[in-house]
C-alpha cells in the first residue's frame, strides 16, 4: 500500500496506491491514528490508484468508518475503479459507507 495524507481546512485527503491487503493491516491502523490526530472532521480516501484489494484491505474501511465514528470524523470514499470499484459494489459497501465519484 503507498498512502500520502494531507490535512487541510476543510477534510483530511489520503490518496492511497497500489495494493490494500492483509499485510498492510498495522500501517493502515497506524494511518488512521494520525489522522485522527489530526483532529480532522471529515476524512477522504481517493482511490484512483489503488489497483487491488482483498477483503482484509476491504474490512480496513469499515474499521476506519468506526473509528471514525468514535472520534468525530466521517468517512468517505472516492475514485475507486475496476477491480477495487467491483469489489465495493459486490459487498454493498454503499450501505455503510459514503462512497463516490473521483472530484
Amino acid at each position: 500500500m503507498d498512502a500520502s495524507i494531507t490535512p487541510s481546512d476543510t477534510a483530511t485527503y489520503v490518496a492511497l496506491g497500489g495494493r490494500l491487503t492483509f499485510s498492510d493491516h498495522t500501517a493502515f491502523r497506524k494511518m488512521l491514528d494520525e489522522i485522527t490526530q489530526l483532529g480532522t472532521r471529515k476524512c477522504v480516501f481517493n482511490l484512483e490508484k489503488l489497483v487491488s484489494i482483498d477483503s482484509s484491505g476491504l474490512g480496513m474501511f469499515v474499521v476506519a468508518h468506526e473509528q471514525g465514528k468514535q472520534n468525530g470524523w466521517d468517512l468517505a470514499i472516492e475514485g475507486a475503479s475496476g477491480h477495487v470499484k467491483s469489489l465495493l459494489e459486490l459487498g454493498k459497501f454503499d450501505k455503510i459507507l459514503d462512497i463516490r465519484e473521483a472530484c
